[in-house]
């Protein structure tokens, strides 16, 4: 399985979307608190560079990717909100 990007669950909650590099398959699971934040954050340069027939199968499964505008959400969701730690 391979981190292709990420979305939101519908509750709001940060997901990872993998392909099977096997057969081509689309999932999502929850990030974990051991899963390293910078390539969370990188996901989302990689969801941008997708080629067009995995974005379609992404957009056919009902699955948002999330983009550069997301990055700010994104960092709250992994980091807190760091404007109030000083």
């Amino acid at each position: 399985m391979k981190p292709i990007g990420l979305t939101y669950k519908s509750d709001g909650e940060l997901m990872v979307v993998h392909l099977c590099l096997g057969c081509g398959k689309i999932s999502s699971n929850r990030i974990a608190g051991d899963d390293n934040a910078q390539s969370i954050m990188t996901l989302l340069e990689t969801s941008i560079t997708l080629d067009n027939p995995i974005s379609s199968n992404v957009r056919n499964k009902g699955i948002v990717l999330l983009t550069r505008q997301d990055e700010k959400a994104v960092h709250r969701c992994l980091y807190g909100d760091i404007s109030r730690w000083g």
